[in-house]
């Protein structure tokens, strides 16, 4: 079974857990703290992923790190991914935890780049847009991305709405040289 389709049943077991105990938002919140925890440090994310450090060494990191910064069910979680050796897939699981509570919630986070930094009417107006198109509460993530030239960049998803000055340049530029 690929890793994907693991850590996505282990993420709906939790959400389930969560979700019986009245605790989503705040797993989501450890969940993403945790994610973010082994991304920022270069030796925590080796140990995570390294087969020749034993477990119980592993476990004990985890709750000297964890240890009243996450809830006791996110830890025990987390104590119990390294029990089974599957500790190489707690970023995985966190990101699958975090995609199917926006599911549940019916949250669609966005990625929004331009060459220039927006000011908040746009960005809202944008937001606006997307939440009356899709039906969704929006999270936008807005970023520069002087590449672009112009425009936007708009990801949802798997989809992407390219409307950059770049792009249309591209597109110009293979329309001319094909005539």
């Amino acid at each position: 079974m690929n890793e994907q389709r693991v850590s996505s049943r282990y993420a709906r077991a939790l959400l389930e857990i969560a979700r019986q105990n009245g605790f989503t938002e705040i797993i989501y919140s450890d969940l993403k703290f945790v994610r973010h925890t082994i991304e920022q440090s270069r030796e925590l994310k080796i140990l995570t992923f390294s087969p020749v450090v034993q477990f119980w060494r592993k476990k004990k990191i985890y709750e000297e790190i964890l240890t009243g910064k996450v809830q006791p069910l996110t830890m025990n979680f987390i104590i119990l991914l390294t029990d089974k050796r599957r500790e190489s897939l707690i970023p995985d699981i966190c990101y699958q935890y975090e995609v199917q509570y926006y599911e549940l919630n019916n949250i669609l986070p966005i990625e929004i780049e331009s060459a220039i930094e927006l000011s908040e009417e746009i960005k809202n107006k944008i937001t606006i847009k997307i939440e009356k198109n899709t039906n969704k509460k929006v999270i936008s993530d807005f970023r520069i991305n002087k590449s672009i030239k112009g425009g936007l960049l708009i990801k949802i998803q798997d989809w992407v709405f390219d409307a950059s000055l770049k792009n249309q340049l591209e597109i110009l530029f293979k329309k001319l040289s094909t005539d």
